[in-house]
């Protein structure tokens, strides 16, 4: 009790203390130093020290050397590993020369603050290097959370008792409130750090890797303590994955699982994360239940699918989309080229053509008059020659020329340059090594081949009257 009332005293004092020059600072700094620190390490003593000696220790040293200090001094480590940066170095001073470490005891070793692997390499080598000890403890109180989380599994790795001494950190005073300080030992790394893994998992998600995110939220749904939203997160994640394999009956299941858990514990949670996309998830489950039924109805329904093909095509862009973002651009250009077919074979399905076998005399032509008109056109089109007959199968570049043929809207004004464009852009397509040929798509290729993409896509939503914008938002995928 006297220990306790003599550090309140003290630390009324120092709180106190002017902070507005460098030279005021300093005497704020030794007066906890020298003045608070030996009663604040008594206190702790008192509650924690052990009576016999323990192997070897590995500690993180950061911004404060007040923890490192007490856990070495209570745990009484016979070796002992300090790992600090080149920020945190000139602190090591005062760790020695509160424990009062021998040379022969210790090594100090710089790491980078930002590689966890090299942190679990140094402790290795200590581990090897003192024997395997059994009695081994690894305190990842200091440090960033990457040195943190580098030390915690690697001690968890090791076999390694895991502490850390928290305390209630003032941030304006750049130390943790004096007598706050506590020992906790920690039986797996998962209960402190699922903060840590949870922010590697948004990452993952955010750059697209659904499935490595989803694993992770997996494990800390299964080893964390009443986490919050990673059971939503994992369903969000799963389901997005599913989604990018258009797997679309997968996503729908799992993104009906986010929303339910997103609407039972948002009733007590009014903080969770997926709150403020709770309507755009609801959308997107009404939109992959149409997606649905696009892809798994019977062949011969293509009414249905025409009649909701602005679904199709904007879940084909924003696809593309991703795979852009990853500089997949074969793949995103396979993509996209499946967006300028559908939208040719829509506009004929507009005549009652279907490309698939097409009946021509529903345009109004005899096949002499009808081949006639589209041969004016092909023999002003680099490469192409006159047909002699109409093929009841429409291919993409055929299904426009028979479109500017009959003067449709979406290739009506100056049709050579436009099928010209047109057929140089899918040439690019066809000879790529996902299609027909034995050459890669580039950077600028792709976006070249995008912009004329969009360019046909914005026309066909006007012309056929679809809130481009709309469908293009709900299949857009949630950052977190």
């Amino acid at each position: 009790m006297f220990c306790e009332e003599q550090l309140a005293q003290k630390t009324k004092v120092w709180k106190g203390m002017e902070r507005s020059t460098d030279e005021q600072r300093k005497l704020a700094e030794d007066y906890y130093k020298f003045e608070i620190m030996p009663i604040v390490i008594d206190c702790f003593l008192q509650k924690y020290q052990k009576e016999e000696p323990c192997e070897s220790m590995v500690l993180t040293l950061g911004t404060s050397y007040e923890p490192l200090v007490l856990s070495i001094l209570a745990l009484k480590p016979k070796k002992v590993l300090i790992l600090y940066t080149e920020q945190s170095f000139h602190l090591l001073d005062d760790v020695i020369e509160f424990t009062k470490l021998k040379p022969t005891q210790y090594k100090a070793t710089e790491v980078d603050s930002e590689s966890p692997l090299q942190l679990y390499q140094e402790i290795k080598k200590a581990y090897e290097r003192w024997g395997r000890p059994e009695d081994i403890y690894v305190d990842f109180t200091g440090g960033t959370k990457s040195m943190a989380a580098g030390c915690a599994m690697a001690g968890s790795a090791i076999g390694a008792k895991l502490i850390y001494v928290p305390g209630k950190y003032l941030t304006h005073l750049r130390k943790p409130e004096p007598g706050t300080e506590k020992l906790f030992y920690v039986d797996d790394p998962y209960t402190v750090f699922g903060d840590i893994e949870r922010e590697q998992a948004f990452c993952l998600f955010n750059e697209m890797d659904y499935i490595s995110a989803y694993r992770i939220f997996d494990e800390l749904e299964k080893k964390v303590p009443n986490s919050k939203e990673d059971d939503a997160f994992k369903y969000l994640s799963k389901a997005y994955s599913g989604w990018d394999s258009l797997d679309i009956s997968e996503a729908k299941i799992n993104l009906s699982k986010c929303y339910d858990i997103i609407l039972k514990k948002g009733k007590l949670e009014k903080n969770l994360v997926l709150l403020q996309h709770e309507q755009k998830i609801k959308d997107q489950i009404e939109f992959l239940e149409v997606l649905e039924k696009l892809h798994c109805r019977e062949k011969g329904d293509k009414e249905f699918i025409f009649n909701n093909i602005g679904y199709l095509i904007a879940n084909l862009y924003q696809n593309a989309v991703r795979r852009e973002a990853k500089e997949r651009y074969e793949m995103a250009t396979l993509l996209l080229y499946r967006i300028l077919e559908t939208i040719e074979q829509k506009r004929l399905w507009n005549y009652g053509i279907d490309t698939e076998n097409a009946d021509f005399s529903k345009l109004g032509y005899s096949d002499e008059e009808l081949r006639e008109k589209i041969n004016a056109i092909r023999i002003k089109i680099k490469g192409f020659n006159e047909i002699e007959h109409l093929d009841k199968k429409v291919s993409l570049m055929a299904g426009y020329i028979l479109l500017a043929a009959i003067g449709d809207d979406i290739i009506k004004n100056k049709k050579t340059a436009q099928l010209n464009r047109l057929k140089h852009k899918v040439d690019l397509r066809n000879k790529s090594i996902f299609a027909h040929g034995y050459e890669f798509i580039d950077k600028k290729k792709f976006e070249e081949f995008k912009d004329l993409v969009v360019e046909y896509m914005n026309l066909f939503f006007e012309l056929e009257n679809i809130n481009k914008e709309k469908m293009l938002s709900v299949c857009e995928f949630i950052r977190l």
